[in-house]
């Protein structure tokens, strides 16, 4: 029986005087059952990708871009995207938007914080349970530089 694990993901931005969240979003992980209850063990590559597709999906099934993905793939996250309509909303490709927040960590474009402490490298194993805290932060530079 393939058991699940669910964890809540925020994204964030701070900068420009400002700060924004959005709405967390519940990943569903396959778990590993343990004495103290369910757990996940994976590289931070797989818990990115899988932050990804379901910020895909929900924008696919809204037909509404995705903030969360805009605040960490964006040239220029400070541009609001425009309030997209249908029949306006940009196709995502899941696997281009995982290339891009891949690279984008390895570019340090966004940080990911998984229970307070900061990950750098899309492998370092990430052991998660339903009480983990995953955040990826956007930082905008400081007005005037």
């Amino acid at each position: 029986m393939n058991e699940t694990m669910t964890l809540e993901v925020s994204t964030c931005v701070y900068g420009l005087g400002r700060s924004a969240t959005t709405p967390p979003l519940l990943l569903s992980l396959p778990a590993l059952s343990s004495g103290a209850g369910h757990a996940a063990s994976l590289p931070a590559r797989d818990l990115i990708a899988a932050h990804v597709r379901a910020e895909v999906e929900r924008a696919h099934t809204t037909r509404v871009g995705s903030i969360a993905l805009h605040y960490l793939l964006a040239d220029d996250p400070r541009l609001k995207p425009t309030a997209a309509q249908p029949e306006a909303t940009p196709t995502l490709r899941m696997e281009d938007e995982i290339a891009r927040a891949w690279q984008g960590l390895a570019e340090r474009r966004y940080m990911l914080l998984v229970d307070g402490m900061a990950v750098t490298d899309l492998d370092t194993p990430l052991t998660l349970t339903g009480r983990s805290r995953v955040n990826f932060v956007r930082l905008l530079p400081l007005i005037g530089g």
